[in-house]
């Protein structure tokens, strides 16, 4: 990565008026300026921009003093291509809000490449520059404070920091990842096995269980005969039944149809009657023909009138409209007389209250004016006080930077104390835990003693146990053999039974031959069964005695089995326990040691709290900003003045204001006076008016000819002869005599009735009859039926019997099939156990081959296999480049070595990581050197690391930055670190190096000086 342009707005201590930073045509240069002008702050920029990551944590905390937001654009090219990222930062919302761009030039323009959130983008980020914040700033940026960082550890820590610059500890999580993997298949293992010995011992049982299915075959097959003679009896009850509920079923279609006979008879007797009310109704209407005629023809006559009103309407509703309009018009015009007056009079109120007011409004301005005199001198001491509070402001904000300086260098102060302190009681923490944890070892060993007793115990108890299981294997084989030949024996006895019932019902033949026996023959028979039947009965009691005892003995046996079980289930339990205590008492040795490392640390850190011995630079930049503040005065001082100023400033803008609002007041007050004084002639204009429209008002002087017209329209509606009461009597009679046309309608309706129910009510009275004659035929019919139906209750009983007797035979067969079934499973399950069998022993070999595999990459992820062997590899490479680096710096006057492995008092071989440095004094320790020569040895072993951590992360270092203090070289050694940072110029395409010391920078071909200004700093390139 090569830095190309770097443009900053409110970055820390830079503003938002900066040109951008170019670094074309920069191969080395020096980046200078005082303590806190801001060097390592351009460097926080490129990697926050690239990473958003800093030497301060919070992103607010980077934005520049009194802005909102941030911004920092960054150039730079990879592998021949310019890639740009911009990062943006604002604190203008509560929480906070960032921007992220990533965008690279194609075709000169610059075209985006980010991802669809901040996340996504920083990861193309990092994937392009194949570095991560972490790796740059062990590699590339050589970082204040950290070059002695690894040298300064103890021989025996090295090699742990070297570790942790190389990433190792990616091969350490591997490590845990394949223990936990590999304790994770043993636990696998151990259920395994324990399935296997199940299934061995289901497998065992299938020759017994095959021998139980073929019994309970030939028991199946002798019932599946008895259910079929069962079927045929059913069947035979069944068929009668059917008969007799088939004349039950013509039985009650008979009975629906007689009810049916029934009802019809009914409703013919019903219509008989309701013809016959009928008749005489119509009969009652013909005797009142002549009174319904004579109330029709007053109804005629009533109605003729109505009519005769009704034609006399319309013209009297258009005079009556007529003269409603003239009425309407001559209250409109009283109406708007009235209005005008009221509207005149309020006009002549409103300009006479005007004018009272005149000489009060005369009265205010008056008083306005001399309150203005007074208030004169306020607007030229308003602007003397204006200038001063801007001076004092100006004092406050310089005065106001130099605190923040001096809280920031307090607040590195402090974070270097709280650092140490947290280091420290870290520490303490660490050795007091690893005291309370080593307290217990004694107790641990003599756990372990008694763990490996109870073990012993516990494998002689499992060896016990398989050989019982052996032994409850045999007796159930026995007790099933036995068993199986109890069912045999009673199969043949149940056999001989039948041949014999055979003989007895047929005595003259033989059930097996079909030939003739005889007398003597069937006697021969009767003896030889009767014999073979006792034989039987012998052999089964001996069967079933041998049954018996061997269950008994099954019995006993189990519960000794289940007590070496509960005995034998803690195996695991202890095997756990002895590894877990062995793994403590080794970690108790290691936790020895590293107790002891942890308390020369403390040591080191407790001496420096005690003397204050760190962060020498930022104080004395702390003792500058204090001078520079004691110079400007008291923050609080300067504070109190301008409270002061702000105080008398917001009192004599006030009076301005008040000499304002005044001054409007007075013009308004003149502007009122002449407005009254122009309304005087209006007021006697008005009251004229009023006094003419009263007049009018009285002497109902307006609308004449709507007066005459409405006279005129009255009389035509009296010559007219039409009133509305009129008109509404007659419409009232003429609805009195309206029900006679009724009556006239239901006479009509009579005369047309009589003959035709006269002729409705013969024709149904012959049909009742017809319907009395069908009702006795079906009712003999349905006694006839009733008869045959008696034996329907005996034909059902014979049919429950048979089926009852079915239902007995067929759950006989499904027990028997049931138990089949449970027998054919059994032997399916033992068949399956043996094929599980072979697949579970296949997994056993395989988990055992996953585990030693885990058990080898745990060795070789280990600290002994590939990270030693990484380091091994690495430290070669690291004395070289800083062999080489060192030449260079000290005119082949250093050559420094590391050693792995010492010789300790016993006579062992101990892992370590001394560095061993030549010189023309001999080969010393490092930690024989100080000052310049200790720091040349820490830098040119801290380039050796960058260059090989870049190397390994797939990187290219093409970018150096040194920001380290030099103080402590002479001028020669300050000439030849300059040398030898020249001399590697081939190797990097940028070089920065950050000093303040003015011999060092005078010594590089092109400085950037950064500037600090009340405006924040600036940059500039020489």
């Amino acid at each position: 990565m090569i830095p190309r342009s770097l443009l900053l707005r409110n970055f820390m201590c830079y503003r938002d008026d900066l040109p951008p930073l170019l670094f074309d045509g920069i191969q080395i240069a020096c980046l200078s300026g005082e303590n806190g002008a801001g060097k390592s702050a351009l460097l926080d920029a490129m990697t926050w921009a690239l990473w958003g990551e800093a030497r301060l944590k919070s992103d607010d905390d980077l934005i520049a003093l009194g802005a909102l937001e941030m911004e920092v654009d960054f150039t730079f090219m990879l592998d021949g291509q310019d890639y740009r990222v911009i990062r943006k930062r604002s604190k203008a919302r509560k929480a906070g809000q960032s921007w992220l761009d990533f965008q690279v030039r194609n075709n000169g323009a610059w075209k985006p490449i980010s991802g669809a959130t901040i996340r996504e983008t920083q990861q193309a980020i990092t994937t392009t520059l194949r570095m991560d914040y972490d790796i740059f700033a062990n590699s590339a940026y050589l970082r204040q404070g950290h070059a002695d960082e690894f040298t300064k550890k103890e021989p025996g820590r090295r090699k742990q920091v070297l570790a942790d610059i190389l990433g190792l500890d990616m091969y350490e999580k591997l490590e845990t990842g394949a223990k936990e993997r590999a304790r994770g298949l043993d636990g696998r293992l151990k259920g395994l096995e324990g399935q296997i010995g199940e299934l061995q011992r289901q497998a065992e049982k299938r020759a017994t269980y095959a021998q139980l299915v073929a019994v309970q075959q030939t028991h199946v097959e002798h019932i599946h005969a008895a259910v079929a003679t069962a079927e045929a009896a059913a069947a035979a009850a069944s068929a009668r039944v059917q008969a007799l509920e088939a004349l039950k079923a013509q039985r009650t279609v008979l009975d629906a149809q007689l009810r049916t006979l029934h009802a019809e008879q009914n409703e013919l007797a019903g219509e008989v009657t309701r013809l016959r009310a009928q008749l005489a109704e119509a009969q009652h209407m013909l005797a009142r023909r002549a009174e319904i005629y004579a109330g029709v023809a007053e109804l005629q006559a009533a109605q003729a009138e109505r009519e005769r009103l009704d034609g006399l309407r319309v013209p009297f509703d258009a005079l009556h409209e007529r003269r409603r309009g003239h009425a309407e018009a001559l209250r409109d015009a009283e109406r708007q007389l009235r209005a005008d007056l009221k509207i005149a009079e309020g006009e002549l109120r409103g300009l006479r209250e005007r004018a009272a007011r005149r000489p009060r409004i005369e009265a205010e301005l008056a008083r306005l004016s001399a309150q203005l005199e007074g208030l004169a001198p306020a607007a030229r001491e308003l602007a003397e006080a204006r200038l001063k509070r801007d001076e004092l402001r100006e004092r406050q904000r310089s005065a106001a930077e130099l605190v923040l300086q001096r809280n920031e260098l307090q607040h590195k102060i402090d974070l270097k104390h709280d650092s140490l302190v947290g280091a420290r009681e870290e520490l303490k923490r660490k050795i007091k835990e690893a005291t309370d944890r080593l307290r217990d070892e004694p107790a641990w060993r003599a756990e372990l003693a008694q763990a490996n007793d109870e073990r012993a115990r516990l494998d002689a108890a499992q060896a016990e146990l398989e050989q019982l299981r052996t032994g409850e294997h045999e007796l159930v084989e026995r007790g099933a053999t036995r068993r199986s030949e109890c069912d045999a024996i009673k199969a043949r006895g149940e056999d001989i039974n039948r041949k014999l019932a055979l003989l007895d019902a047929d005595a003259q033949v033989c059930p097996l031959c079909k030939s003739e026996l005889g007398a003597d023959g069937l006697a021969h028979i009767h003896s030889e069964y009767a014999r073979e039947r006792a034989d039987l009965r012998g052999q089964f009691s001996a069967a079933k005695r041998e049954a018996d005892a061997a269950d008994s003995q099954l019995a006993d046996l189990r519960s000794t089995l289940k007590s070496l079980e509960r005995r034998a289930a803690g195996v695991a339990e202890i095997a756990g326990r002895v590894a877990r205590l062995e793994r403590d008492l080794h970690a108790a040795v290691e936790l020895r040691r590293q107790q002891a490392d942890d308390q020369r640390t403390l040591d080191d850190i407790q001496l420096q709290l005690v003397k204050g011995d760190y962060e020498r630079g930022v104080r004395s930049e702390q003792a500058r900003v204090e001078a520079a503040l004691a110079a400007l005065g008291e923050p609080a001082a300067l504070d109190r003045e301008l409270s002061r100023l702000e105080s008398r400033t917001a009192v004599l803008e006030q009076q301005v204001g008040e000499q304002m609002r005044l001054r409007a007041e007075a013009d308004a007050k003149r502007r009122s006076m002449q407005e009254i004084d122009d309304e005087l002639p209006a007021l006697h204009e008005q009251e004229e008016r009023i006094a003419e429209l009263n007049t009018t008002l009285a002497m109902d002087d307006f609308a004449q000819a709507d007066r005459v017209a409405l006279r005129r329209v009255d009389a035509e509606i009296a010559a007219l002869g039409y009133t509305p009461e009129l008109a509404g009597a007659a419409a009232t009679a003429a609805r009195e005599l309206a029900h006679w046309a009724e009556e006239r309608q239901k006479l009509q309706r009579a005369e047309e009735r009589e003959e035709r129910d006269q002729r409705d009510l013969e024709r149904t009275s012959q049909a009742l009859g017809r319907s009395a004659a069908a009702v006795e035929s079906a009712e003999a019919q349905l006694a006839a039926l009733d008869t045959d139906l008696r034996g329907l209750a005996a034909a059902l009983r014979e049919r429950d019997t048979a089926q009852s007797t079915l239902q007995t035979q067929r759950r006989e067969l499904s027990v028997a099939e049931r138990d089949l079934g449970e027998k054919r499973a059994l032997l399916q399950r033992a068949e399956e156990a043996a094929a599980e069998l072979l697949e579970a022993e296949a997994r056993r070999t395989a988990l055992v081959e996953r585990k030693g595999l885990f058990d080898e990459l745990a060795v070789a992820f280990g600290k002994k296999g590939v990270q030693a062997l990484l380091i091994e590899t690495a430290i070669p490479e690291i004395e070289r480049e800083a062999n080489h680096l060192l030449a260079r710096m000290t005119d082949n006057q250093m050559h420094l070595t590391f050693e792995t492995q010492r010789d300790t008092k016993k006579g062992d071989v101990a892992e370590t990581l001394d560095i061993k440095i030549a010189d023309g004094l001999g080969t010393r320790d490092y930690d024989a050197f100080s000052g310049g020569e200790a720091f040349r040895l820490n830098f040119a072993i801290r380039v050796a690391l960058a260059k090989l951590l870049a190397r390994r992360a797939g990187a290219r270092l093409e970018t150096l930055v040194i920001d380290e203090g030099f103080g402590s070289q002479d001028a020669k050694g300050r000439e030849r670190l300059v040398e030898a940072i020249t001399s590697v110029q081939s190797e990097f395409k940028h070089i920065l190096v950050i000093t303040h010391l003015q011999e060092l920078k005078d010594l590089f071909p092109v400085q950037i000086e950064i500037t600090k200004t009340p405006q924040g700093s600036v940059w500039a390139i020489a």
